[in-house]
């Protein structure tokens, strides 16, 4: 039980590492981009496949250099979107980024960046945003208490069973059960999470597990040591 606690420790230490740089703002490097446009979100229709497409246009991001490191979409009791937070890094003139874009629950994007020396990985965003695009949310069993949908990535390891949640591999919305799924310390991989509102702030666990969904694309299950269907 302790390692998947460490692993759990150790992936939330370096996701806000990565992320310092967006709750900085008095940083004199970040670059902001205040009220691009509105984002017309229908009820659990998140539009974030045009949000992406609007972060590429008004940041300058060299899209094919575009790495996600986090998605998290808000929605109210009746499918109403809140917020949107979409966190990437990429290129920009020949310089490394790291970028934020937000749809406050006006539907206003806006959107920041800021200049780092790190590498990174991951895989680019539109294949994830597609497949989360693709869920449909109207679907999901707790919808009428609002939900927490978060893409995020994770690495060092980590064993997945029925304690965490409702374990799912997801591909064009469709939804195929998984029992157990087990990564390895040396690859990354990418988790859709979806709780409700009302649930706590992180997903839950034990006697909470049914309002807890886990999903895998196929491609990431594909970098896992072993998967269990059923």
């Amino acid at each position: 039980m302790r390692r998947p606690i460490l692993a759990v420790i150790v992936g939330v230490i370096a996701v806000y590492a990565c992320m310092h740089f967006f709750i900085l703002p008095e940083a004199p490097d970040v670059t902001r981009i205040e009220n691009i446009t509105h984002l017309e979100s229908p009820a659990y229709h998140p539009a974030i496949l045009a949000l992406w497409e609007i972060a590429v246009e008004s940041t300058g991001v060299e899209n094919e250099s575009a790495r996600l490191l986090q998605l998290e979409v808000n929605l109210a009791e009746d499918g109403a979107i809140r917020v949107i937070w979409l966190y990437f890094y990429g290129m920009e003139a020949g310089e490394q980024h790291g970028y934020e874009a937000y749809v406050g629950p006006g539907g206003t994007v806006s959107a920041k960046s800021q200049k780092f020396n790190f590498s990174v990985q991951g895989v680019h965003p539109l294949e994830l945003l597609r497949e989360v695009d693709a869920i449909a949310l109207e679907d999901i069993p707790f919808r009428d208490r609002g939900m927490r949908l978060l893409v995020s990535v994770n690495a060092y390891g980590d064993h997945y069973n029925e304690t965490r949640g409702r374990l799912y591999e997801v591909s064009k919305g469709a939804f195929m059960p998984v029992k157990e799924a087990t990564f390895g310390p040396d690859v990354s991989w990418y988790t859709i999470t979806i709780i409700p509102n009302s649930g706590a702030g992180s997903p839950p666990s034990g006697e909470e597990l049914p309002d807890c969904i886990i999903a895998f694309t196929r491609q990431d299950l594909a970098a896992a040591d072993s998967v269990i269907y059923g």
